[in-house]
């Protein structure tokens, strides 16, 4: 299995941001371990985006994104995920730092931050690794609004 610091030397690959040609490194890496450290990988993910699924980092607006007025662009529910995921592809202190301090958020809102690229690594290395399709569930699920914790009382985007 893979343990947070495992995880989080993985994650350096990316060389902080989530853009396809840094994933598919961190994919190619990932297809030399065993089938456990892909699921852990994840496992592990999930978990760190889960604990970023809160309402007060969802109500931030885009940061580069407005209406024709200049006004900023609310976040849509897949928007959050792939800012959420920027965060964890800018590194274990990124990361650390946001939960700390929600504010620091907002800069993984830009696009150049969009890490949906990340959601697609472990399947894409277990694929090339076993030649199976992923059938894997992760025990966290880190859809927008998941967390109930991050979303006390509130509704999800």
């Amino acid at each position: 299995m893979l343990g947070w610091d495992e995880f989080w030397e993985l994650i350096d690959l990316l060389g902080g941001r989530a853009d396809d040609d840094a994933c598919e490194r961190l994919t190619e890496v990932l297809a030399t371990r065993s089938k456990s450290a892909i699921i852990g990988f994840a496992d592990l993910l999930a978990e760190a985006l889960y604990r970023l699924d809160r309402a007060d980092l969802a109500a931030l607006p885009y940061i580069d994104v407005t209406d024709r007025q200049g006004v900023p662009v609310p976040m849509s529910a897949d928007g959050f995920l792939y800012a959420r995921c920027g965060v964890v592809a800018a590194g274990r202190e990124a990361y650390a730092h946001v939960l700390a301090e929600p504010s620091e958020f907002c800069r993984y809102t830009a696009a150049e931050y969009d890490g949906e690229a990340l959601l697609y690594v472990a399947e894409d290395a277990w694929e090339e690794l076993t030649g199976r399709p992923w059938r894997h569930e992760e025990p966290f699920d880190y859809e927008t609004g998941s967390n109930p914790e991050g979303w006390p009382g509130s509704a999800p985007l």
